[in-house]
């Protein structure tokens, strides 16, 4: 391997400023066993603050539990969003997100993202999103993402408006509060 190689058994999306990762069963367990690897892996600079929040131990040990049991599924569970300045140096590490799963039988899949506090209000959460919309649409069977957030999320709902994302009602969540459910249907053709 080379010191600018980017590893990863998982689909990549580019976007205008972002290359969007999609971790497979080494990558997740290297985010959660060995952090140095993972940047290496990954050739992106260490983040100190890593991971973003909305991310933790257990919800990292779940992605990698899921694709250790169905490496099948790389694509459908974490994401990592990396911008570069130049294809010769190592990037940073500007968030994560991805998906709770691979499509169920409406062919409906939800999407999450969580961006590092010093990557915030730069539109790069925007176009993450719409990279993880544009990947999964191009997946067989998808007809639909639907997204969660907090009603009092300002910043996450503009993101998902933004991305093309329609406001589709509110629940009310015992764990999270109330939380407006936003939807985005496959682009005709």
């Amino acid at each position: 391997m080379t010191a600018h190689e980017t590893v990863s058994a998982g689909p990549m999306w580019a976007t205008s400023r972002l290359r969007l990762v999609a971790l497979d069963a080494g990558l997740a367990r290297l985010q959660l066993d060995d952090r140095r690897e993972f940047f290496r892996a990954l050739n992106v600079s260490p983040e100190a603050t890593w991971p973003p929040e909305l991310n933790n131990t257990e919800s990292m040990t779940q992605i990698r539990d899921r694709l250790t049991e169905n490496p099948g599924q790389t694509g459908w569970h974490g994401w990592v969003f990396i911008m570069r300045w130049a294809d010769d140096a190592p990037g940073r590490l500007v968030g994560n997100g991805g998906f709770y799963g691979p499509p169920d039988s409406e062919g409906v899949v939800e999407i999450g993202y969580s961006m590092l506090p010093s990557f915030r209000e730069q539109g790069l959460a925007t176009e993450a999103v719409e990279g993880l919309s544009g990947w999964a649409f191009s997946q067989p069977g998808v007809s639909r993402i639907r997204a969660h957030t907090r009603v009092s999320a300002t910043a996450s709902r503009r993101v998902l408006e933004k991305s093309g994302f329609v406001l589709a009602g509110e629940v009310n969540a015992p764990e999270a509060g109330q939380l407006a459910v936003y939807t985005l249907q496959r682009p005709a053709g």
